[in-house]
């Protein structure tokens, strides 16, 4: 035998497995570890009723459709008058998303009309720089809140322990099309995983349309950084606990095209990149042992999937000489005509439910690939539309 290529053959066979045990850690060891934890280590949280002063913080970008009735689900909560406010900040709309906000006469609401569009997250640090309350709660313009969500997050709190709490994101109207069904799916995958993470303190991303931050422990980020994921990680950095509030419940409609999708995943794996690799010390194990794996885990290995899932093809087609890599190839083949059929199905109209898997973890993982280029390219995405549809 050639040991050049006995050598060649060596290094593909490893770059295989290499790959097939990072994604199986991503989607099933990961979960599994985190469930063991959860059980030998379990983490209650003295959660009691307490009425600290919260503030209450609305970024809101081309809103006029949804800040008038945004604003009044938020002054109809229940949680006493005197110690809530309001602070509503226009991204540089060019609606009437001020005119219809500064309406209000209510001495809890504050509207700033920030003129150019910088960001979400620019808005929310400017808002929290603003605030006054003990609690900062953020929630989205189009999420509408039952009147006890803000009392349940809160409760969180009366644990000194706790730095931050995240509120249930729930999708409502998967049954639209084959890309609103794939994503309630997978979205509930993602809410186990955020539970068993949860069960012992430290979960890594919260939902951006209901989440509160101790104010001592929030911390402005750089305009390019995608808060819902850098927020958490920073208060679990200084020791706190980062928890979810299940029966503190946001409903949010899934996005139902193919393309808005493809390319808010795109934006949230650019901008996630952007923030993990500013904060590159949270990867450290040395220093943050379980943090730095579950960010390595749970995030950047998820984010690498596609990379990963390309490797593994050109491997197997390599060793194809071999059966066991010839049947890997068929199901390859099998795999991605599902996903192409199912993105024909989406465009007809048609949901086949067959093809719910294959369609969006192609769709997911090209985007997350296309966010990684983004990244290595140092591009950047600060500024924001919210898709509506």
């Amino acid at each position: 035998m050639d040991p050049t290529g006995a050598d060649m053959n060596a290094v593909l066979l490893i770059l295989f497995l290499i790959t097939i045990v990072l994604c199986l850690s991503t989607y099933a060891i990961y979960p599994a570890a985190i469930w063991v934890t959860g059980r030998w280590f379990p983490l209650t949280i003295r959660k009691r009723p307490i009425l600290p002063k919260i503030s209450i913080i609305i970024s809101a970008y081309n809103e006029e459709k949804n800040i008038e009735e945004k604003i009044r689900n938020t002054l109809e909560l229940d949680y006493p008058a005197d110690k809530t406010e309001i602070l509503i900040g226009s991204d540089g709309s060019g609606d009437q998303t001020v005119e219809i906000s500064s309406r209000f006469c209510d001495e809890r609401v504050r509207v700033f009309d920030f003129h150019e569009n910088r960001g979400k997250t620019s808005v929310q640090n400017d808002l929290a720089g603003r605030a006054g309350g003990e609690i900062f709660i953020f929630t989205d313009a189009a999420s509408f809140l039952p009147p006890d969500a803000i009392k349940k997050l809160i409760r969180n709190f009366a644990d000194d322990r706790v730095g931050c709490v995240a509120g249930r994101m729930r999708f409502v109207g998967t049954n639209k099309n084959l890309t609103a069904e794939s994503q309630g799916l997978y979205w509930r995958y993602e809410v186990k995983i955020r539970e068993l993470e949860s069960a012992i303190g430290s979960l890594i991303g919260v939902d951006g349309p209901l989440y509160a931050v101790r104010r001592q422990c929030y911390i402005p980020l750089e305009r390019n950084m995608i808060s819902d994921l850098m927020t958490p990680l920073l208060v679990l950095e200084q020791g706190k606990k980062v928890v979810l509030e299940p029966e503190a419940i946001v409903d949010e409609a899934p996005t139902t095209r193919t393309g808005q999708e493809f390319n808010t995943r795109r934006r949230i794996t650019l901008r996630g990149l952007i923030g993990i690799f500013s904060h590159r010390r949270l990867l450290n194990p040395f220093r943050y042992p379980s943090l730095a794996l579950q960010i390595f885990f749970h995030k950047v290995v998820r984010w690498f999937v596609g990379p990963m899932v390309i490797i593994n093809f050109f491997t197997c087609f390599a060793l194809s000489e071999r059966l066991f890599f010839r049947l890997f190839l068929v199901l390859y083949v099998l795999f991605f005509m599902a996903a192409g059929f199912g993105y024909l199905s989406e465009k007809i109209g048609r949901k086949t439910i067959i093809l719910k898997i294959p369609y969006y973890f192609s769709l997911v993982n090209f985007a997350a690939t296309m966010g990684i280029l983004d990244f290595v390219r140092k591009k950047q995405a600060v500024s924001w539309k919210p898709v509506r549809n």
